[in-house]
């Protein structure tokens, strides 16, 4: 599997509308009895529960925590699976498992559209797309999955192994296919419009922010 090559810049995610500021909410009681733990987590819902959900924002780590248990590594979001052939080989067959299928067909078009392209360019096929820059030591991730996408940046501490990030950013919102080879979202956390164009083999994107929403 290629290593796909993003093109991002940290300020790209961190600027938003109204000073870029986020609102922290209370968890209430009732949604902490929903909570799954990590070692009850339906783990096949994890994979196809879209990310936008309650459930799935509920859920978050014990989800990370249940598939990087099933696929034996310490955190999978951090996995470079471009590199680990293996390891994206198990993670198909996970997802297969848990579909029954490779290509799942819900009969709602934005699902469809979104899910022919995420074969291309997201988690199904076993990878999130990654930037590095060394000269600011920020690693970069973005990975389209269902109905979302989620981005995260980390600060590299002069190292080179991505478990000894620091995660500095986690941003995540939905995102529609616009064609065959483009992708447009809005970011749940300051309501920033953000579109992605790839390349026609998918090897490497270029995005752009564009207005408040």
């Amino acid at each position: 599997m290629k290593k796909p090559i993003l093109i991002l810049m940290l300020s790209y995610f961190l600027v938003g509308c109204g000073g870029g500021s986020t609102e922290k909410t209370e968890t209430t009681n009732a949604n902490e009895e929903n909570k799954e733990t990590g070692a009850s987590v339906d783990l096949c819902r994890c994979l196809t529960e879209p990310g936008n959900t309650e459930w799935s924002a509920e859920n978050k780590d014990a989800c990370r925590d249940a598939i990087s248990k099933e696929l034996g590594v310490e955190n999978w979001e951090k996995v470079n699976f471009s590199q680990n052939p293996e390891l994206s080989k198990k993670f198909d067959e996970l997802a297969e498992r848990c579909t029954g299928t490779k290509e799942v067909k819900t009969g709602i078009e934005e699902i469809d559209n979104n899910s022919s392209l995420v074969k291309e360019i997201g988690t199904s096929a076993g990878y999130v797309w990654e930037s590095i820059n060394e000269d600011a030591q920020i690693y970069t991730t973005l990975a389209f999955d269902g109905l979302a996408f989620r981005t995260a940046a980390y600060s590299m501490n002069g190292q080179t192994n991505s478990e000894n990030f620091t995660k500095v950013i986690d941003l995540s919102g939905k995102w529609k296919a616009t064609s065959e080879t483009s992708a447009e979202g809005i970011m749940n956390q300051n309501n920033v419009r953000v579109s992605w164009d790839f390349s026609d083999d998918y090897t490497s994107l270029t995005n752009n922010k564009g207005g408040c929403v």
